[in-house]
């Protein structure tokens, strides 16, 4: 049996999962950000390096290939470039530098665009060519597929709604400019919602789910505006390229009874009528923490 190595890097921690062919996650180490944020990336990536040794000496296997999904990752270039949730900006090298220290092809992807695949490979979207898939944590990340492929632009940075303009002149964004998406779509921009309403502090979205389910208003309607943004642009989206479904993975996706129906209506209420009634709102197949190590693996399957 071939095993591969799929790598999620996200904003707060990094996953690696050894992946078997028929994308079953054998095992896996997970490595924080934090610990590595204070200095250059290479220490961090030889984390990375170590923890695949490690993965393929507790299996007894040999790995065929590597797969990264990273934050502003470019999958021509196989670089993370400029990305706004991380400690390290500018352009880094990153497939080049783990394929050379393992001698293993390794191929780099955004994050989502890896959440994507991975759902299209083995998820809810297996029978789809046309979707949107839009992970919700730190950041709002985003993967559209058309016509069975996924979307990257003339420079591999296609796709990026969380960076689309919801609020003109809103709040500062981590990527520079101000009222993105993600500023209000977010683990940040959730809790700057619910702390406007200055009903008390809560640390995660998880409290404000919590207090939304015992009838709080302040946290009821924290994830009703977000619902209604997110709806709003995915609106725009749908014009772009009329997808299926728009599906949704992520820490904050856990609770989507909370702001489904508020991005349901404000999406019905916004988008051409040539796309009404006709979009599933859905959330993952696959578990938490999965879909972008499962993509990820499937870039070099």
């Amino acid at each position: 049996m071939k095993y591969y190595i799929g790598i999620d890097i996200g904003g707060t921690s990094t996953t690696i999962g050894l992946v078997s062919q028929e994308g079953k996650i054998s095992d896996r180490s997970v490595i924080l950000i934090e610990g590595f944020a204070s200095g250059p990336i290479e220490p961090f990536l030889d984390a990375i390096v170590d923890a695949i040794q490690a993965l393929a000496k507790r299996k007894g296997v040999t790995i065929e290939g590597i797969g990264i999904g990273a934050p502003n990752g470019n999958f021509y270039n196989g670089t993370m470039e400029y990305a706004p949730n991380m400690p390290w900006k500018e352009v880094h090298e990153v497939a080049a530098y783990i394929e050379k220290r393992l001698s293993v092809k390794a191929v780099l992807t955004n994050d989502a665009n890896a959440a994507a695949i991975g759902e299209k490979q083995f998820g809810v979207a297996k029978d789809m060519n046309d979707f949107i898939l839009i992970t919700l944590g730190t950041g709002l990340g985003s993967g559209i597929v058309a016509g069975g492929k996924v979307i990257y632009g003339h420079d591999g940075f296609a796709g990026e709604l969380g960076h689309s303009i919801v609020v003109p002149g809103g709040r500062d964004c981590t990527c520079g400019r101000k009222g993105c998406l993600e500023a209000y779509v977010s683990i940040r921009g959730l809790l700057e919602t619910y702390h406007a309403f200055e009903v008390g502090t809560v640390n995660t979205p998880q409290e404000i789910a919590m207090k939304a389910e015992a009838g709080e208003q302040a946290a009821i309607e924290t994830f009703m505006k977000t619902g209604a943004w997110l709806g709003l642009k995915l609106a725009d989206a749908a014009a772009y390229t009329s997808p299926e479904a728009i599906i949704f993975f992520g820490g904050i996706a856990q609770a989507s009874d909370l702001f489904f129906p508020s991005l349901k209506e404000t999406l019905e209420a916004n988008v051409h009528n040539l796309y009404q009634n006709k979009i599933r709102i859905m959330r993952s197949g696959l578990p938490l923490n999965d879909a972008a190590v499962l993509g990820s693996a499937a870039l070099v399957m």
